[in-house]
């Protein structure tokens, strides 16, 4: 005949290791959020380095603009895993052509000073114009990261560039 029943059993041992499970669970919890949580990126963006103008595709009456971005920031890895920005591009637009530079982001880490320059299409911003908008930084594994609204300062000509001589 056994000593007790198996429920009591089980209660007996649910009441002896409630403190320690008390104690472990939310840590492994924890833990187990961090793996699997998305790393993000926070933008530090410098002001006086927001710049946008047109950049041409062709010379002429052809001429074709887009819409060149260039701003530097401080940029922040909050995750455990390094991130590796590849691509860009203005919120509302398609990028036209990749970053000249990709940024290499380490785990829980800042970069200091990074200049970023998108070339999309199409122009959302008025030529002359100041412009204000988000940008969106595409990884390596394709994942977003959008930054806070920036005002652009409008630098440059609207006028198409001419037809060089000899063409």
């Amino acid at each position: 005949m056994p000593l007790s029943e198996p429920s009591t059993t089980a209660k007996l041992l649910e009441i002896l290791l409630k403190p320690y499970s008390l104690i472990a669970n939310p840590i492994a919890e924890r833990i187990g959020n961090r793996l699997k949580r998305k790393p993000k990126l926070h933008f530090n963006i410098y002001p006086p380095s927001s710049l946008w103008c047109y950049a041409w595709n062709g010379y002429g009456e052809n001429a074709k603009p887009m819409m060149q971005v260039r701003f530097s920031a401080d940029i922040t890895n909050d995750g455990h895993k390094g991130i590796l920005i590849l691509a860009g591009y203005v919120k509302g637009t398609k990028a036209k052509l990749p970053l000249v530079h990709r940024i290499e982001i380490p785990p829980t880490t800042t970069v200091v000073a990074q200049s970023i320059a998108v070339f999309v299409e199409p122009v959302i911003g008025e030529g002359g114009m100041d412009f204000t908008g988000k940008v969106v930084l595409i990884d390596q594994l394709k994942r977003k990261h959008t930054t806070e609204k920036i005002k652009f300062t409008w630098v440059g000509t609207t006028e198409k560039p001419k037809q060089p001589s000899g063409y």
